[in-house]
């Protein structure tokens, strides 16, 4: 007896260890359950879904068995603690809303939820006459309107998302601004809730409507979702009932970038361009040195958006230094539809005497109607850049010479036969002139009186901007300042603003400093201060004579 029971020993204890393990599968099993609000409804009607979890599991469930037959409008989640006998239990319940699509028996298979299953349920859906459906139907409903099925990446997709509604139907509130999240794509909201009235059929229906523009990231299928809302419908020969309307998704063809399009250009999609430009000053026949030539390009772009554009930038030109300012990007709405604008300027200064010519602007894009490569161009610009030491005020043809060379002759000039009274009269007026000359060189040394009216911050000038530039210590804003001051008081424009302050040895170190700082790229502090660029525009008063159009060209020469 005890050998048969030796004999048995190994299969009972493989026996304990299979019940056990079963054990504990059916007490894991029971550690999630799912229960249903209701086991019959009706077409059109939603149910709610309970999922209880007890073992604490940090993963939520993965739901997405449930996609095939339902429609999950809603999930929330509630976390429960209790004790009981001293013992601690929590329980943590997801709640799905869910709307049937179809109609008949629906099996819902077990929810995973950690390392647990819930329980498999079954819900029958009996279906609706045919009077009620269509009642419901055209009582309450969303749409959606797509302006393209097929379009390139980084090209405006317009999507007008609807919901039409009769007088029988209660509609929860709304949001005035509501998102549309759509993966691999930019979306933009065109203004918020619009409020209208339509008929169709000889039915009046309330309107609202949301509408984005969409830009895709990359080529493949793009995905608009759905949306669902709850309406209450009332009339009819039937009661009040509650029902969820869907908004069905939509998928978009996003195209590859087309072989047509060069691979060194980097890609730039839009319906239609416009590309301008202007120069400040308009009259670019002649520059001279020290001027600066502004040249700013505009470009707008229909069906494109600001971070879509490309970034403006003209090449090196010879004879030239190019300052760029900072662009200034946006996207804006024009009609129904939706343009990237771009402008940016350029400071063109010519640091070498001869003729300069600035090439034409080439945009390449791809048309996104047309579904063609298009080139955009801006017309090329020349101007002459004249030598100082020519002296280009002084223009001579050969016949002047000609004509010169032949000595004729003149009634003030001394003749033959002794001096003449006219030579005598000029002799002394040109020298009570180098009199007067010299009494006002020295009244000016020794009183100091400015021209253009009085110099200093104490006598008229007013350098406040210069002054809050230096708070806020930023070169940009303090070159700003400065030119702008020189050319309010001197009542000039900014091109003589900035070759009077270049006039100037000092000036035209602190200019360079600041230039370097705002266009160059250079990192460093300020090595100069308020008094030194107070002493600057002083020096300026004192040396411009007659006008602020008067001094020395060559100072300005690099």
């Amino acid at each position: 007896m005890v050998r048969s029971i030796k004999r048995f020993a190994p299969f009972s204890a493989y026996a304990g260890v299979a019940i056990l393990l079963v054990l504990c599968t059916a007490n894991a099993h029971g550690q999630a359950t799912a229960t249903l609000s209701a086991d019959v409804v009706s077409e059109f009607e939603s149910v709610t879904l309970t999922v209880t979890d007890r073992n604490r599991n940090t993963i939520d469930p993965d739901f997405s068995a449930l996609e095939r037959d339902f429609e999950i409008s809603q999930v929330s989640t509630e976390s429960n603690i209790r004790i009981v006998n001293r013992r601690m239990e929590s329980t943590k319940n997801w709640r799905l809303e869910l709307m049937p699509k179809r109609t008949g028996m629906i099996d819902i298979p077990p929810i995973v939820v950690g390392s647990s299953r819930t329980n498999a349920l079954r819900l029958r859906v009996n279906p609706i006459s045919a009077s009620e459906r269509d009642f419901i139907s055209k009582t309450a409903f969303f749409e959606t309107i797509i302006s393209h099925d097929k379009q390139y990446p980084q090209a405006a997709i317009y999507v007008t998302r609807r919901m039409l509604y009769t007088a029988e139907a209660r509609i929860p509130s709304m949001p005035q601004d509501k998102q549309l999240e759509i993966a691999d794509a930019t979306v933009l909201p065109i203004g918020s809730r619009e409020t209208l009235r339509e008929t169709r059929d000889g039915v009046q229906y309330y309107v609202m409507q949301w509408r984005y523009v969409v830009f895709a990231e990359k080529s493949g299928a793009l995905k608009v979702p759905g949306e669902n809302a709850r309406v209450a419908i009332y009339g009819n020969q039937f009661r009040p009932q509650i029902r969820t309307i869907f908004a069905e998704e939509k998928l978009i063809s996003i195209l590859p970038i087309p072989d047509d399009f060069p691979q060194d250009k980097p890609w730039f999609p839009a319906s239609k361009i416009e590309l301008t430009q202007s120069f400040e000053p308009a009259d670019t026949e002649t520059l001279n040195l020290g001027d600066a030539l502004t040249r700013s390009i505009t470009v707008r772009a229909r069906d494109s958006y600001q971070s879509a554009l490309l970034p403006l930038e003209l090449e090196s030109i010879e004879g030239l230094r190019v300052y760029p300012e900072q662009a200034v990007v946006d996207s804006i709405l024009d009609g129904d539809r939706v343009w990237g604008t771009q402008s940016r300027s350029f400071n063109l200064v010519p640091v070498e005497p001869g003729f300069v010519s600035l090439p034409e602007y080439r945009l390449t894009w791809w048309d996104t109607e047309a579904k063609e490569l298009k080139v955009t161009t801006l017309p090329a610009a020349s101007f002459n850049v004249p030598d100082p030491a020519a002296n280009p005020n002084v223009t001579r043809s050969p016949q002047d010479y000609d004509q010169s060379s032949a000595q004729q002759p003149n009634e003030l000039s001394p003749s033959a036969d002794g001096p003449n009274l006219w030579f005598y009269l000029m002799s002394i007026v040109a020298i009570v002139g180098w009199t007067l000359a010299l009494a006002l060189i020295y009244l000016k040394n020794k009183r100091r009186i400015p021209r253009f009216g009085l110099r200093g911050e104490s006598s008229g000038v007013d350098f406040g901007r210069i002054r809050n530039a230096f708070r806020h210590g930023d070169a940009s804003t303090l070159r700003h300042a400065i030119l702008h001051t020189v050319a309010h008081h001197f009542d000039s424009d900014l091109v003589t603003a900035r070759r009077l302050f270049l006039a100037s040895s000092e000036g035209r170190g602190i200019l360079t400093k600041l230039d370097k700082l705002v266009y160059g790229g250079a990192i460093g502090e300020l090595e100069f201060d308020f008094n030194s660029i107070q002493q600057v525009i002083d020096s300026i008063a004192d040396n411009c004579e007659s006008g602020p159009q008067q001094f020395d060209l060559q100072a300005v020469l690099s």
